[in-house]
């Protein structure tokens, strides 16, 4: 009898029990088969570039930081809502894909060369200096407003990729990447015409562009400079694949590299005294643009009719 009670016993506390622990097992996950962000017990880890240095911080500090570093705060709020889920859905799936860069055990680095921005506290009053209490009272408020918005195609975080302005067209993924990736595909982006740093000349002495370039290996410029500059090979939008110096072909990411350009959208110009090139838009032009989020804004769009707009197919979650 005591045996049959104790067996009864330990169904009953079984049937409670197990169930409890199905449940905990079976709650709602992040949309990738891998550790996100949202599973570490909502910290990121960042790499400073200037020294290597590893800040463990919450993801709301990450995402103003990357907000304060990547966007100017005179924007529309709900352009600045869309760069903070973008901030965000960027570094998920950074971290759910796994660094290939040494960052120190970090899960990112603040670097927008490898990564995207991120300034900490201490580096944004710097950079606001007196609006420094407004401005992060107001990040705050945009970072809340979105808390836990990410960005997904087929159920996964994107790379959600985005630059400062273009040529009035954003462009595929495959054309900068050579990869094609169905939610980076080239959109319309009239906004970013109306941008006061639309273009920018920059002009290069014959000897400034002569020792830039040939720091690319193989290319040696020769002959009579007038001849210097050939053919450029572009895309339909207007983005530069190929530059021909002295009869050898440079890809336009050698080529803006070496410059110092800030996108590849550009034409070139010589005369007697120097070179001339006239760059449009800043940065790769894929994904999102800064500048047209603003825009789309002011014309009365939401973040997420923005961020539907520039990535194909996505859905908010």
């Amino acid at each position: 009898m005591k045996q049959i009670f104790l067996i009864c016993s330990i169904l009953t506390v079984s049937m409670i029990i197990i169930p409890l622990a199905v449940m905990k097992d079976t709650r709602e996950k992040p949309v990738s088969s891998t550790v996100s962000v949202q599973e570490d017990n909502g910290y990121i880890s960042v790499m400073k570039s200037e020294n290597g240095k590893v800040e463990k911080v919450s993801e709301r500090e990450y995402i103003i930081g990357s907000l304060a570093a990547e966007m100017d705060f005179s924007c529309h709020d709900e352009a600045l809502k869309a760069q903070a889920v973008a901030c965000y859905t960027y570094a998920v799936y950074t971290k759910n894909k796994g660094v290939e860069e040494d960052l120190n055990g970090a899960d990112i680095s603040d670097s927008p060369d490898v990564h995207q921005g991120y300034i900490n506290a201490e580096e944004r009053e710097k950079k606001w200096g007196e609006n420094f209490g407004k401005y992060e009272k107001k990040a705050g408020e945009i970072v809340d407003s979105v808390e836990g918005k990410f960005i997904v195609y087929d159920g996964k975080p994107i790379l959600a990729v985005y630059h400062d302005l273009n040529n009035g067209r954003t462009i595929d993924a495959k054309t900068v990447w050579k990869e094609k990736i169905p939610y980076l595909i080239g959109k319309e982006s009239p906004g970013d015409k109306l941008s006061p740093d639309y273009s920018k000349e920059v002009k290069f002495t014959y000897d400034e562009f002569s020792s830039r370039l040939e720091k690319i290996d193989g290319i040696v410029l020769s002959g009579a400079k007038e001849n210097w500059i050939g053919k450029s090979e572009k895309t339909e939008s207007g983005y530069v694949k190929n530059v021909e110096i002295c009869g050898e072909k440079i890809s336009s990411e050698d080529f803006c590299t070496a410059l110092e350009l800030r996108s590849r959208c550009f034409t070139l110009n010589s005369n007697d005294d120097n070179i001339k090139i006239n760059v449009i838009g800043n940065g790769h032009m894929v994904g999102m643009s800064q500048y047209g989020a603003d825009y789309m804004a002011r014309q009365g769009a939401d973040y997420e009719e923005i961020l539907k707009y520039y990535y194909t197919g996505v859905e908010i979650q």
